[in-house]
């Protein structure tokens, strides 16, 4: 894909290197020389210096023909300017990072398909480490209605192994969740779990949760590990 991305600060450049190294053909726009100096000269992404809501600068990036774009800048109303810009392209995917949640409705307005709501992520993610340390937060679905979260097995669990279905059979264990896969590290395999399937000490298993369930998942995760 052709990716525009406005903004060449910690974010841009980051998600910037990841899609060079997918193959993608990637340009950054950031109004200091100095970056768009550092990301070609380090890593070969191509840069233009200017300002991301400037349209001739945008037409000199390629925004026409752009796949996507994305608006990493830092204030809500300068990444709301160049989505505006980029939907008046037809660029058919424009993702941004949204600071301040005031700005959501206005981002579907301008045509924005994917919104990273960094306060809400932070707030979850801060709250569920203080509280439920054991459970690691991977990304929020549906602007946090759902989390999908990552914990590792108690090692006080059985050495041959527990069922799926005995797990969640477990009145504290979370309701309304769904196993998304586990990594099992000691036998080097990676499933998709069914009810039949055992996990064992030590695996990691992502699930997708929603806030309620979270809690629950906290607490069965505590009540396995303080059983003798």
């Amino acid at each position: 894909m052709y990716i525009i991305i406005a903004g060449g600060g910690i974010a841009g450049s980051s998600i910037a290197i990841k899609l060079i190294d997918r193959k993608h053909d990637v340009v950054v726009i950031d109004k200091k020389i100095e970056v768009c100096k550092d990301l070609y000269a380090n890593y070969g992404i191509i840069t233009i210096n200017g300002d991301a809501r400037n349209i001739e600068v945008l037409k000199e990036a390629g925004l026409h023909r752009a796949d996507a774009a994305l608006g990493t800048l830092y204030l809500d109303a300068d990444n709301l300017t160049f989505a505006l810009l980029a939907h008046s392209a037809k660029v058919p995917r424009i993702l941004v990072k949204m600071r301040d949640p005031a700005y959501q409705e206005a981002y579907k307005v301008a045509g924005v398909s994917s919104i990273c709501d960094m306060s809400s992520m932070f707030t979850n993610k801060v709250l569920i480490e203080l509280e439920s340390p054991q459970i690691k937060v991977v990304t929020n679905i549906e602007k946090g209605k759902a989390l999908l979260v990552m914990f590792e097995l108690p090692q006080n669990l059985p050495a041959e192994g527990i069922k799926v279905q005995d797990i969640v059979k477990d009145p504290a264990f979370a309701t309304d969740c769904v196993f998304a896969g586990v990594v099992d590290e000691k036998r080097e395999k990676i499933i998709l779990p069914r009810g039949n399937d055992k996990l064992y000490p030590g695996s990691k298993v992502f699930l997708v949760v929603n806030k309620k369930g979270l809690a629950s998942l906290g607490n069965y995760l505590k009540k396995v590990e303080n059983k003798v």
